[in-house]
């Protein structure tokens, strides 16, 4: 009979354009997270309640100053730009990260509303391993497939008399990153259009018109590209995008977009969904009823967490609290701090330390027992929860340390009828 690694092997060796594992890191558990159908429900209307309040709070933008932009962290760069939103939705993708606390509570930590992660696994992975262990899958693909229609036609229309589209999806290469290679062409399968797909280096770009070619993103083979996919490729890195002769080339790229030469997906106003300052701006707003109906005013209370832009709340009350930028990823630059003021826990990465800060509560995450290579291991656990066609639509679970970091497992989530 063979052990729980070899059975592991075996079932992840039929899916060779997945990415079960990351040098030394097991990140593929072989095994499914069972939740009760509704434990499912209330995480499934926490997504949509919340989604609907974070979508309602990031329209605000368009209605403040520049130097109130700049005061909640906005970049000088992104300032001419945040206004451009052609899409039904700011984005059409975005994933929420749960803590479901070991009382039954249901806590939103963030908003990945710009590039999420984790597609392949929840979208086609979930679904083989739940069918493999024998239980229900609780995920959508028909929901992430309706959006990435829905947006290409929207984009078609924000561009100037596009008859036949040029439409290209970018990211790193396999080599360069074999799990994000894998998400972009996991997406670029759930798109029924003809699209391209053009590593993320080979684009070039034209800021100005030449004698031989117009302004404009091109493909290698010098076709111009009308509409750019970057599922992986988020708008906080594009604008730090630098040519080796320091031209800002992300810079130009959306200047294209502003001239409606190009229409990127998501579009740059998804820029605001990916700022961990609406999570202050909603709890800030949080008893307003011209913004928010009863109903949004309650799920606020019941999923949302204490978020302040200085710590002294909690320090006031001696409760612990979390230290983030208002841009990050993967746990990065995250410091947890005990009620009175003293630093208990701080992730590994330290990549955002220019960023503002917000102050949120902690809460403990649930733990669970995993099985890995080296045995049976105690692990802390959350759920990613996507918004796809402007509903729930896709759960995950990450399994890892008391901050989630870049080495977390991923762990299906299934139930039983």
């Amino acid at each position: 009979m063979m052990n729980h690694t070899q059975q592991r092997q075996e079932f992840y060796s039929k899916f060779p354009d997945f990415f079960p594992d990351f040098e030394d890191l097991e990140y593929a558990l072989y095994d499914v997270l069972e939740l009760p159908k509704q434990q499912i429900d209330q995480l499934h209307y926490a997504t949509q309640m919340l989604w609907r309040i974070f979508l309602k709070v990031g329209k605000q933008f368009k209605h403040l100053s520049v130097d109130q932009l700049l005061a909640l962290g906005i970049r000088p760069e992104m300032i001419p730009y945040i206004q451009l939103d052609y899409l039904q939705q700011q984005s059409i993708l975005a994933r929420f990260d749960f803590i479901c606390t070991e009382e039954g509570y249901i806590k939103c930590l963030e908003l990945n509303g710009e590039t999420p992660f984790l597609v392949q696994e929840t979208f086609k992975m979930n679904d083989a391993l739940c069918q493999h262990f024998g239980y229900k899958n609780p995920n959508d693909v028909t929901a992430l497939q309706k959006a990435l229609s829905g947006a290409l036609f929207a984009a078609i229309q924000y561009l100037h008399n596009v008859k036949k589209p040029k439409i290209v999806i970018t990211g790193k290469t396999a080599k360069e990153d074999y799990e994000e290679y894998c998400q972009v062409q996991f997406i670029k399968s759930c798109i029924p259009f003809d699209i391209e797909y053009v590593p993320i280096q080979e684009l070039i770009i034209f800021s100005s018109d030449t004698s031989e070619v117009a302004q404009g993103l091109y493909t290698p083979t010098m076709e111009k590209i009308d509409i750019l996919f970057r599922p992986a490729h988020p708008v906080e890195f594009l604008i730090d995008d630098v040519a080796a002769d320091g031209d800002r080339i992300g810079l130009h790229l959306l200047e294209l977009v502003k001239k409606r030469q190009l229409a990127i997906i998501n579009p740059p106003a998804a820029y605001v969904l990916q700022s961990k300052i609406l999570l202050w701006l909603i709890w800030e707003r949080r008893n307003d009823p011209l913004l928010f109906t009863s109903e949004e005013q309650a799920a606020i209370l019941q999923y949302m967490l204490p978020t302040y832009l200085t710590a002294e709340p909690f320090i006031r009350d001696d409760v612990p609290y979390v230290k983030k930028p208002v841009y990050s990823r993967e746990g990065n630059t995250v410091e947890i701090y005990a009620g009175s003021g003293r630093r208990v826990n701080a992730s590994t990465s330290k990549h955002y330390d220019d960023n503002l800060f917000i102050y949120q509560q902690y809460v403990e995450m649930p733990s669970i027992t995993v099985q890995l290579k080296e045995g049976y291991r105690a692990k802390k656990w959350l759920i990613g929860s996507f918004v796809a066609d402007n509903r729930a639509c896709g759960l995950s679970c990450r399994v890892g340390n008391q901050i989630t970091e870049w080495d977390s497992h991923w762990l299906a989530v299934g139930y039983k009828e």
